[in-house]
């Protein structure tokens, strides 16, 4: 066979690429990760759960640098209200304070569960992303940060 029509087979020729995802035993950056997302996503749940009760008494933290320089608020001024809408079940009201609230709600619980499966399994999920794929990501998750924000200015009137 001539070495061109061989190359056109090959590339014609069904791949044998890993899954998306799959399961597989944690490795020790699996772990950390797992501690990291415990460790940063239970404190903050605890502190969203108790919002209502600690904001009267003068024990939230309110603004950020950006509000201060821009007098704007920030791409995630309101996340803290909309998780503590989220633990009363009112999502009309975590829609209304930040639109990607409660999607992001759901992740954080998501991912500290996914952490409490690591390391109680000591399994991890690999995902096999393209570095085309992860771009992809960026990109939806920044456009829709963009829009959100807007969306807010526009709903806030900043």
């Amino acid at each position: 066979m001539p070495e061109s029509l061989a190359r056109i087979s090959a590339q014609s020729a069904p791949s044998r690429r890993a899954p998306l995802a799959a399961v597989a035993s944690a490795t020790p950056g699996d772990r950390w990760l797992a501690w990291t997302l415990l460790g940063v996503g239970l404190p903050w749940l605890a502190y969203t759960r108790l919002y209502f009760f600690l904001h009267p008494r003068h024990l939230t933290f309110d603004g950020g640098l950006f509000m201060w320089y821009f007098n704007k608020p920030d791409p995630f001024c309101g996340g803290t209200r909309t998780f503590a809408w989220m633990w009363r079940g009112d999502v009309g009201r975590a829609v209304a304070v930040y639109p990607l609230g409660p999607l992001l709600f759901v992740a954080t619980v998501a991912l500290v569960v996914y952490g409490l499966y690591v390391l109680v399994t000591r399994r991890a999920v690999q995902l096999n992303l393209s570095p085309a794929m992860v771009r992809g990501l960026l990109v939806i998750g920044f456009v829709a940060l963009g829009l959100n924000w807007i969306a807010k200015l526009v709903w806030l009137g900043m």
